[in-house]
């Protein structure tokens, strides 16, 4: 794996050669960290230092930019979302990256629930599919696109033994899934990179794999993307993207649909959500062969324990009450009082807020089952095509 000439990535991570106190051993894959380590003299590319008390300390301020999703997108300056949309959206989740650790753990992803199974368990059984579907194994190289702080990574790495670079645009994201992989041994195979997924600094063909969970919804331009996970794969290669889509029971001339599908995309930072259907058509368009597309909700999921049953409290536990409606009405109403003494920076309530109509709606929408957050698409490159695009 090697950096593309001329774009330097960075990460925060570095091998003996590079930093005698590292702990990262003296082999291949040392060599493949060093190239990651210089900083980027691309804007935007180093990241950021202090992170927490830079961007996250500050949600007012993240807050003031992510507001400015919707006005892109509402202004149709294709160029202009290309360019600023991910840097919008990583201030999205400098604001809420807290709220999701303390109602969802290491893991901001929904899955098909079975009967007696907890949250946590489908999504660790969900993500541990995925893998197998690319038929993961020890020596691959791997990417996992909009990572998180890298609950799955750390699941699908633990299973498969595979190589893992999780791709990422968020300092405070990044900054708490390192200490997650170091703390579950895991710092040999699994690593992160800082950058722009809509232009990751590296070669042509340098993953065997990509797959995604509920990140490509976040992209300013689907189409793009798809193009760049297609220079990105290697020839043969698949990818395994998981994304929020609207199904065709969405009905565009029904004011409640749209309305909520206002309050998913406003709420979310995902605007312009595709149709399942035009998911697929746009992966064709990139260049990639569908093996298989579905909706894992309507396919595995059961109607006993549907995806949003986590956003209702119908499996109210301790650890769950934070994602229960009384749990985030309460939540918000302590962060109100914790910013009127200044405990809590300001937009700590304004962000439990948004996100509470957020969840609100996720749920309506998957009652009238117009809305699924667990789509999937399992493409390949083919075997004859040349690297890149």
């Amino acid at each position: 794996m090697s950096v593309r000439p001329g774009t330097p990535a960075s990460t925060s991570f570095a091998c003996e050669r590079c930093d005698p106190a590292s702990s990262w051993r003296r082999d291949t894959r040392a060599d493949i960290v060093c190239r990651f380590r210089a900083p980027s003299e691309r804007p935007g590319d180093a990241v950021p230092t202090d992170v927490d008390e830079q961007r996250s300390g500050n949600p007012r301020e993240a807050l003031r930019d992510y507001h400015q999703i919707q006005q892109l997108s509402e202004s149709q300056e294709d160029a202009a979302r290309i360019e600023e949309q991910p840097k919008l959206v990583s201030r999205f989740y400098d604001a809420v990256t807290r709220f999701y650790v303390f109602g969802w753990g290491t893991t901001f992803h929904f899955s098909p629930r079975r009967p007696g199974e907890s949250l946590v368990e489908s999504q660790r059984r969900h993500d541990e599919e995925v893998g197998e579907i690319l038929q993961l194994k020890p020596g691959m190289e791997v990417a996992d696109l909009g990572c998180g702080v890298g609950g799955p990574m750390i699941t699908i790495g633990r299973a498969s033994g595979a190589n893992i670079t999780g791709i990422n645009f968020s300092p405070e994201q990044i900054s708490r899934g390192e200490r997650l992989v170091a703390k579950a041994g895991l710092s040999d195979t699994c690593r992160f990179l800082y950058a722009n997924f809509m232009d990751v600094p590296l070669e042509d063909g340098t993953f065997d794999a990509i797959y995604s969970f509920e990140a490509v919804c976040h992209a300013p331009n689907n189409l793009l993307l798809f193009q760049e996970l297609y220079r990105l794969v290697k020839p043969g290669g698949e990818i395994a993207i998981v994304d929020w889509c609207f199904t065709d029971k969405f009905d565009p001339t029904n004011s409640r649909h749209q309305e909520i599908r206002k309050d998913i995309e406003t709420n979310n930072a995902v605007p312009d959500l595709l149709t399942t259907e035009r998911q697929v058509e746009t992966v064709e368009e990139a260049g990639f062969e569908i093996i298989e597309a579905i909706d894992q909700q309507a396919e595995h999921g059961n109607p006993e324990t549907p995806w949003y049953m986590a956003l209702q409290g119908r499996d109210f536990s301790f650890t769950s009450w934070a994602r229960t409606p009384i749990g985030r009405g309460f939540t918000a109403t302590v962060t109100r009082l914790l910013e009127l003494v200044r405990i809590a920076p300001a937009g700590t309530s304004e962000t439990a807020s948004f996100l509470n109509v957020a969840a609100d709606a996720l749920v309506e929408g998957g009652e009238l089952e117009i809305f699924t957050p667990s789509f999937l698409v399992h493409a390949r490159k083919p075997a004859g095509a040349g690297d890149g695009s």
